[in-house]
């Protein structure tokens, strides 16, 4: 039987903070902050774009609205510039650095506002300013000044910046790798409740990530976190916790289901593969042949090569499906593309007994060899099998 699967999250940062999310505007709904830009803060009115950019403030994500609102606040952030404010030299440089509002990109004006700003001691241009060192933005790629500017965003409890130096104690830029380090600065951004640190920790913690003691039980609470927020991935995750009964929870199948569904619900493709997967087992709820081919559908359709593969299993053998061994050589092929090596196998095994394809025994050793180097043993044992 094929395992439940997850996705394989990667320790990731954002090269560029599209806006500042300072604390005096990011806690304040839609409504407070259209009364403040009524009142003539344009920097309220380019923290309205940010909510529509992000999601946040009772708002649902609108790109179209928030591009509306960043160019709105543009005027008066030229002008409380001018007046020497800080929040609106980081809010401006983050509009100059977006092409889509401004017209165009100006880094060299962009650096000179976050510079500005930063020296007046303002945490989210600080950060800003690290991230033009360390992805050389209108500089020469400088790891030495990115730290220092990170650090001083990180002493005012800035959580970005605590998440860019985690990554780069893990990422070893500008000094040798720290894990220590790094997981340090990660637990204080995931304790301000910054979801990528939270992802990071998780992500370490369970793969055991260069050296650090794999830890599935501090893994699942971190995963746990992110799955309250409605993360698909964090979800998916955690049902596989309860579906194999690790990380310190008990064995529960119909409470993995319960989070594959919202995971599945929030568009994750695994998700919905693994929903097929209980059905097609009966594990946590009961068998379903129908059922599962319609969730194994759901996640061919998003590409998934996991969801592809189980929809060509399912054309190959008639689960849910009239058998039509041609449908599963397309599918197979669809995942094939993507290198998933089961899927590759079992194309070649159509192709050695001509079912679905003409027969091509040649090719089929082909496609097995290549499964095999991707680590299939159902490939290496096909090649066996045919003397190749």
């Amino acid at each position: 039987m094929k395992k439940i699967l997850l996705t394989i999250l990667t320790a990731t940062i954002s090269t560029f903070a599209i806006h500042a999310q300072t604390p005096k505007y990011s806690s304040l709904t839609v409504s407070q902050l259209l009364e403040l830009s009524s009142n003539g803060d344009a920097c309220a009115t380019d923290a309205i774009g940010d909510c529509y950019a992000l999601g946040n403030g009772g708002v649902k994500i609108d790109k179209d609205v928030a591009y509306t609102y960043y160019k709105k606040s543009i005027p008066g952030l030229e002008q409380m510039v001018l007046e020497g404010n800080a929040e609106a030299m980081n809010r401006l440089a983050g509009n100059i650095m977006n092409k889509d509002v401004y017209g165009k990109e100006d880094p060299a004006r962009a650096f000179s506002l976050y510079s500005k700003a930063a020296e007046m001691g303002h945490a989210a241009a600080q950060n800003n300013l690290g991230i033009f060192y360390q992805f050389g933005y209108n500089t020469g790629v400088d790891y030495g000044k990115a730290f220092i500017w990170y650090l001083k965003s990180a002493e005012q409890d800035y959580a970005p910046a605590m998440l860019s130096l985690g990554f780069m104690y893990e990422s070893a830029q500008g000094m040798e790798k720290d894990m220590d380090k790094a997981i340090e600065w990660y637990e204080k951004a995931a304790e301000k409740g910054n979801n990528t640190a939270i992802g990071n920790l998780a992500y370490i913690y369970w793969y055991g990530k260069d050296g650090v003691v794999e830890d599935k039980t501090k893994a699942r609470h971190y995963y746990q976190l992110l799955a309250d927020k409605g993360d698909a991935e964090a979800l998916n995750y955690v049902g596989y916790c309860y579906y194999e009964g690790i990380a310190g929870v008990e064995q529960n199948d119909s409470i993995a289901l319960t989070y594959y569904i919202k995971a599945a619900n929030a568009g994750d493709a695994l998700g919905q593969y693994n929903i097929g997967h209980s059905y097609q087992y009966g594990r946590g709820t009961k068998i379903d042949y129908t059922k599962a081919f319609t969730w194994y559908e759901k996640s061919a359709m998003q590409n998934s090569p996991y969801g592809q593969t189980a929809l060509g299993n399912c054309y190959r053998s008639g689960i849910g499906v009239t058998k039509n061994a041609y449908q599963a050589s397309v599918w197979y092929q669809k995942a094939a593309d993507q290198d998933h090596a089961d899927a590759i196998n079992k194309l070649g095994e159509l192709y050695r007994d001509g079912n679905g394809v003409f027969r091509n025994v040649n090719k089929a050793a082909e496609l097995f060899r290549r499964a095999e180097r991707l680590g299939d043993e159902n490939a290496r044992r096909n090649l066996e099998s045919l003397g190749k």
